[in-house]
């Protein structure tokens, strides 16, 4: 009896430490709220993403990855260019991404519908206002698929490519922003969503940079 009694004691404490060591590998509360917000530099923000071991749990909150169902294919970087309608030189405030007209423009993250409008230099567009201070604009699209205030999941289709507004042909224009300031979207074209394999999509990555 003395045996058993021990045996079933072994066992109430390995079944009560079990629980708990699976909770302590698993986030108790939204820390990315006060961890990564307040960023606005572009590499602290991936130092944040990528060094943390639960961020499959975050992801599909931020504006990451490519907003179409296709290999990753840029028309034209952030920073300043030669405007090739206006043809001087401007700071170029997203990517353009190549895609012809009617191709799928897909959200890159959870998000609510801020805004949905046309402006000459942005065409049809419409804005998405996610988790973290991030948001994401796409423009010059030919249709739009989603209305103000709406909730909008991570790969949901929100409308069409088109060449509306001041352009030169069909392309997405696709800007992101953090705390109200706008950000280079390049470094978060290539984030990997598959669950336990969060990472770069180097091959992509590799490729486009070398467009730089």
């Amino acid at each position: 009896m003395k045996k058993v009694a021990f045996i079933i004691f072994l066992l109430t404490i390995n079944f009560s430490v079990f629980p708990q060591s699976i909770s302590n590998n698993l986030p108790e509360e939204d820390y990315w709220e006060t961890q990564l917000t307040p960023l606005v530099e572009v590499n602290d923000m991936l130092r944040h993403i990528y060094s943390d071991p639960f961020k499959e749990n975050f992801m599909k909150a931020i504006p990451a990855g490519y907003p179409m169902k296709k290999e990753v294919n840029i028309n034209s970087f952030y920073g300043f260019r030669n405007h090739p309608v206006h043809k001087v030189s401007l700071f170029h405030r997203g990517i353009d991404l190549k895609g012809a007209t009617g191709e799928e423009a897909i959200a890159t993250g959870d998000g609510d519908v801020i805004d949905v409008g046309f402006k000459v230099d942005l065409g049809n567009y419409l804005k998405i206002n996610h988790c973290y201070g991030f948001e994401s604009i796409y423009g010059h699209l030919n249709t739009v698929s989603v209305k103000k205030g709406q909730h909008v999941k991570r790969m949901q289709v929100i409308g069409e490519v088109g060449a509306t507004g001041t352009v030169t042909g069909p392309h997405l224009h696709y800007t992101l922003k953090k705390n109200n300031q706008y950000i280079d979207p390049f470094d978060f074209l290539f984030m990997d969503f598959e669950k336990n394999h969060v990472g770069l999509n180097s091959a992509g990555f590799d490729s486009a940079k070398s467009m730089k």
